[in-house]
C-alpha cells in the first residue's frame, strides 16, 4: 500500500489525471486525431493516441466457502520477511506445485518449524524446476503431500486454527493445527475486457507483446499499433513488483518513440462525459 501511495503521489505531481473508480471496458478505433477510444463505463470514454494496459492479474483462490474470512490475516499469496516473522517457529501449509511455490517453501522452511507442501498432481517433477525439487527433498522440515487438496478451514474472528486436507486417491482426510496458509496456485490476467478489442492474447489470456508477435512490433507493444502492455498482465513477464515497476519506466521510452514515429498532430487524452 505504501508503494502504491508513493506512485499515486508521484503521478499527480507530473499532472496525471486520475479517473477513479472507472473501469476499462472496451478499446476501439478513435476519430478526429485520436487513434483509440476507450470506453470506461457510464457513458464515458477516453480519446487517446496510445494506450498502456497494466490491468495486472488476480491470484487464483481455493474453492473453500470461508476462505475470505482468513484472507489478509492468515491466508497469504506471497512469502516475504513479514509473513516469515508472523509464522516463526510454527507449522504452515503451502498449496502449489510451481516454481513460485517451491521457492516460497524453501524460504519459509528456514523460518518455520515445518512446511506442509500440498500439490494436486502426482509429483512435483512435471511443474517445478529440478533444482527446486532437489532442494525441497534435502530440506528435512518440508513435507510434500502430492495428490492432496484442501477441504476446509476452521477458525474464529479471522484467525485460522486448523486446516483439513484430503488425499484424492485414498480419500483419507487429515486435520492439523495450522494458523497460516500460503497459496501459490497461479494467477489469471485481468483481460476479460479485451476479448473483443483485437488485442492478441496467449492461451492463458495474457497479452502478447514484442517479439512474440513478430519483428515488426516494438518492445511491450501489443498486436495493435500504439497499444502497449506491462506488468503481470503481459505474457512472459516475471510477475514480480520490481519487474513491473521497471517495465513501467521502460514503456515511457517506447511511448515517446512511437509518438515521434507516428508524427501526427499531438492530441492529449480527453475524457468525454456521459452521452
Amino acid at each position: 500500500m505504501a508503494l502504491m501511495a508513493r506512485a499515486y503521489n508521484q503521478a499527480q505531481k507530473f499532472g496525471v489525471e486520475m479517473v477513479i473508480p472507472d473501469e476499462a471496458k472496451l478499446l476501439s478505433a478513435g476519430t478526429g486525431g485520436a487513434r483509440y477510444t476507450l470506453d470506461v463505463g457510464d457513458g464515458e470514454t477516453v480519446r487517446t493516441r496510445t494506450v498502456v494496459i497494466a490491468s495486472g492479474a488476480r491470484y487464483r483462490r481455493l474453492d473453500v466457502a470461508n476462505l475470505a474470512q482468513f484472507e489478509g490475516t492468515c491466508v497469504h499469496y506471497w512469502a516475504s520477511p513479514i509473513e516469515a516473522r508472523l509464522c516463526q517457529g510454527q507449522e504452515v501449509a503451502l498449496v502449489g506445485a510451481g516454481n513460485s511455490a517451491g521457492q516460497a517453501a524453501v524460504y519459509l522452511a528456514s523460518h518455520v518449524r515445518k512446511v506442509a507442501l500440498l500439490a494436486r498432481g502426482s509429483s512435483l517433477d512435471a511443474s517445478m524446476s529440478r533444482y527446486l525439487v532437489e532442494r525441497i527433498k534435502a530440506q528435512p522440515n518440508i513435507e510434500v503431500l502430492t495428490g492432496t487438496e484442501v477441504e476446509a478451514l476452521e477458525g474464529d474472528e479471522g484467525n485460522l486454527s486448523t486446516v483439513r486436507w484430503r488425499n484424492r486417491a485414498s480419500g483419507v482426510e487429515t486435520t492439523r493445527p495450522i494458523r497460516h496458509l500460503f497459496l501459490f496456485i497461479g494467477a489469471d490476467p485481468n483481460t476479460d475486457w479485451l476479448a473483443h478489442c483485437n488485442v492478441a492474447l496467449d492461451a492463458n489470456g495474457f497479452v502478447r507483446t514484442g517479439s512474440d508477435l513478430g519483428s515488426a512490433h516494438g518492445v511491450m507493444e501489443t498486436s495493435r499499433s500504439g497499444v502497449f502492455a506491462i506488468g503481470d498482465v503481459r505474457a512472459g513477464s516475471v510477475k514480480r513488483v520490481a519487474a513491473a515497476v521497471g517495465e513501467g519506466a521502460q514503456v515511457v521510452a517506447a511511448l515517446h518513440a512511437y509518438l515521434a514515429q507516428d508524427g501526427s498532430h499531438t492530441v492529449a487524452p480527453q475524457l468525454i462525459g456521459r452521452v
